[in-house]
């Protein structure tokens, strides 16, 4: 909606991508719309709760990871990813020019995505493993000693200040037997193009999938948005910005529930032809006030995606990082949402 973006703004920047990274592209999506899927399941059969993950954070870890396993293990990541038959230098290139670019295309909007590798100080790690993600991730590495209780503190400390403090503890300890602590943070934060008055929120009835209905803020705004619809589900598009990224929400039609859409979204281009839906559209827009902080440890999702391997002692394969024998232990996610 061009007329929207402020004059002072200047337009994103069109990120130019090759024949291959426009095949990534589809990989990273179809990937993140299985790492929903199987999140949700277990959320299901679980605490049934608010959730929120981030795809991209977790592609980016495991990209990084992928530069020092070999082999079977190596096979599996690249599935899990939905990238077999990309070579390392494609899958490289393709995350250090997306990183790239998301933190240039909107100055208006903060964006910080930063990796660190935290090796054991009396386990060599190979430098070629060390200078990759370097290269392509910005990764800074750092040497320490895993049996003083002070790295925790220190690598908590850096998760704090790279996601401004929303996130003050990713790890409660560090273990002397570890190989290494391998993170990815992200952190962003936009003023939507279309602003909420705070005058126009007010208490209204929020009906949950399960449950009864209750009270809560609800913000309100009529205005002009990208708008589509089907048989599953409505699309709005919210801008923020210079519109360089959006939130997209979607809201169950009458008569469907979460999990219609989560299945819907695995069925191959469906999500690209939903997008191309989007149609200059006048909208009464209701939106919950919200906020979500959320924690998941994800070794059975990537076990259940393909990765069981890696998380195997005796059977990975990350001899590209180190000659000592080694497996992932854990991977976790901590995310926190407000609006």
């Amino acid at each position: 909606i061009e007329d929207q973006i402020d004059d002072d703004l200047p337009y994103p920047i069109n990120i130019q991508l090759n024949t291959v990274e426009n095949s990534l592209i589809k990989s990273d999506q179809t990937f993140a719309f299985e790492f929903f899927s199987k999140v949700f399941a277990e959320e299901q059969k679980d605490e049934n709760k608010n959730f929120m993950i981030s795809p991209f954070s977790l592609s980016m870890a495991l990209a990084m990871t992928w530069n020092g396993s070999d082999n079977e293990t190596k096979i599996a990541i690249q599935e899990t990813l939905k990238m077999s038959g990309m070579s390392d230098e494609e899958v490289n290139n393709y995350f250090k020019k997306l990183k790239e670019s998301f933190e240039k295309t909107d100055p208006s909007t903060k964006l910080a995505i930063a990796n660190s590798i935290w090796t054991n100080d009396n386990i060599k790690i190979l430098p070629e493993f060390l200078s990759l993600n370097q290269e392509f991730f910005n990764a800074t590495v750092e040497a320490a000693d895993f049996s003083n209780s002070s790295t925790a503190q220190r690598i908590n400390k850096w998760a704090e200040d790279k996601t401004n403090g929303l996130i003050k503890e990713i790890i409660e300890e560090t273990s002397p037997r570890a190989l290494m602590y391998l993170l990815n943070a992200l952190y962003f934060k936009g003023i939507w193009t279309s602003e909420f008055d705070a005058k126009n929120t007010s208490k209204m009835k929020f009906i949950p999938e399960q449950g009864n209905s209750h009270s809560v803020d609800m913000m309100q705004q009529n205005a002009h948005f990208n708008y589509a619809s089907d048989e599953t589900m409505q699309l709005i598009e919210l801008p923020y910005g210079n519109q360089a990224f959006s939130m997209m929400v979607l809201l169950p039609q009458q008569g469907r529930i979460i999990a219609d859409i989560s299945r819907t979204l695995q069925n191959k281009d469906y999500w690209d032809n939903m997008k191309r839906k989007l149609r200059d559209s006048n909208v009464d827009l209701f939106l919950p006030k919200f906020k979500t902080e959320y924690s998941k440890q994800l070794n059975s999702v990537l076990k259940d995606m393909g990765m069981d391997i890696a998380f195997t002692p005796n059977e990975a394969d990350f001899s590209r990082m180190s000659d000592t024998p080694s497996f992932i232990s854990f991977v976790k996610q901590l995310t926190y949402i407000a609006t």
